[in-house]
């Protein structure tokens, strides 16, 4: 179960997707998953604020994790040879950007309707273990025996678990690629206090366009890794 050669190669356009489908699932069901939940409460309103106080909890760490993880380039294999050292969350986990978009999934599934989030989470976590089937099956995976057996997978692990390389960190750029998603925290703080679903459809339409706007020829010309 393995991903293809589109489904590596144009990560971003499928998340995009994803994202695009759940948010359709409006024109099924006018509430969110959480309203859904908690309307028949008598304190629905506190019960909201807490629900999204996690989410927006969650978004800040996805956000944080992208940042961190596209500041730093991937573990690389040389020529001949095992992978000898790492940068950055890559030192405390394998995946840290396949984390990052589940995490985000899990957040972004608690402003759509039901079926949005069963899309959303189950497409990610889909597209998730078929890239890293893909990844730990292609050649030379045998040069990477050390790096994944003394880091994990997706669970961070507390300490570094791999020597450090050293690389300078590209901050201007990470920020860039991760902008949407601390729009979106912005975004989520504000609607968590109001409540107001205005606030989050603006903020997010805003978020993404301004991301657009920065990566739009990374977007065009998406190889994600």
């Amino acid at each position: 179960m393995k991903a293809t050669y589109f489904e590596y190669h144009h990560q971003t356009l499928l998340h995009l997707l994803l994202v695009g489908l759940a948010v359709a699932t409006y024109f099924l069901d006018q509430d969110d998953i959480v309203w859904a939940s908690v309307r028949h409460h008598t304190n629905s309103a506190f019960l909201e604020q807490v629900a999204f106080g996690v989410g927006t909890l969650i978004l800040l760490i996805c956000a944080a994790l992208e940042t961190w993880a596209s500041a730093y380039p991937l573990p690389a294999v040389p020529s001949f040879g095992h992978v000898i050292s790492c940068d950055g969350p890559y030192r405390y986990l394998q995946y840290p950007l396949l984390l990052s978009r589940l995490l985000f999934a899990l957040v972004l599934g608690l402003l759509v309707p039901l079926p949005g989030t069963i899309l959303l989470i189950g497409g990610e976590a889909l597209l998730a273990f078929r890239l890293v089937v893909r990844d730990r099956d292609s050649l030379g995976a045998d040069r990477w025996q050390e790096y994944r057996a003394a880091v994990p997978l997706m669970i961070p692990a507390l300490h570094p678990r791999f020597p450090l390389r050293g690389v300078e960190a590209s901050w201007g750029e990470a920020f860039r690629w991760a902008a949407s998603k601390w729009g979106l925290t912005a975004s989520m703080i504000v609607f968590t206090l109001t409540l107001r679903d205005r606030i989050a459809e603006i903020g997010g339409g805003i978020s993404f366009l301004i991301w657009l706007a920065l990566n739009f020829s990374r977007v065009v010309g998406s190889h994600d890794s």
